[in-house]
């Protein structure tokens, strides 16, 4: 399969973690299979665009696995449909994935929001709320949105351990998107369920 664009992809996952161990930086895997329409129009469409190139350039280690190349790799990240990304640090640990194709738009979500996931696993408090943010800033209307509204509540709550965060990042959710599942999860976080928590500690 052509790869087209300037993506400076790597060949092995090892090398990777390498590069990810000198850089910082986390390392994007693309999982793809020759004969997969989606890795294609990937291949063909999304990832030639300036933009995608810049952001995997400038912020991820990038490697490519073919899975019937090396069907360990696959397995040993149980990938079991392609296209796969996936987000992981310099020692190989996941930190993020997804599936399928994506347009640029939302492929670049994706990334943004992985940059966010990675940094939060860092401990880069600062950095991970910035990433969550410009998340919901840029994509109201997605289905990252309040996937990202509710880690920003985390990141928050990581930086100070003031338990207020939890609860606006909720009441966020529930005005914002009352039927995300995101919102769901966060509703352990209003301030009767933390005060109840305190109560009986």
């Amino acid at each position: 399969m052509k790869i087209e664009g300037n993506i400076n992809w790597l060949g092995e996952i090892d090398q990777a973690k390498k590069e990810a161990s000198g850089t910082g930086r986390p390392i994007l895997m693309f999982f793809h299979y020759k004969y997969c329409t989606g890795c294609i129009n990937t291949i063909g469409k999304t990832l030639p665009k300036m933009s995608v190139t810049d952001e995997i350039n400038g912020n991820f280690v990038p490697v490519m696995v073919e899975t019937s190349d090396k069907p360990a790799d696959a397995e040993y990240y149980d990938v079991v449909w392609t296209p796969t990304f996936i987000v992981a640090d310099k020692t190989g640990l996941e930190i993020d994935r997804w599936e399928g194709y994506l347009p640029e738009d939302d492929f670049l979500g994706h990334l943004d929001m992985a940059l966010g996931r990675a940094a939060l696993h860092a401990k880069a408090y600062t950095e991970a709320e910035r990433r969550f943010d410009e998340v919901v800033l840029k994509y109201p209307l997605s289905d990252l949105a309040p996937k990202a509204s509710y880690y920003l509540g985390v990141a928050k709550y990581r930086q100070t351990s003031d338990t207020a965060w939890l609860t606006r990042a909720y009441q966020g959710l529930r005005e914002a998107y009352p039927e995300s599942v995101w919102a769901i999860k966060a509703s352990v976080w209003s301030k009767e369920n933390i005060e109840a928590v305190k109560k009986a500690a």
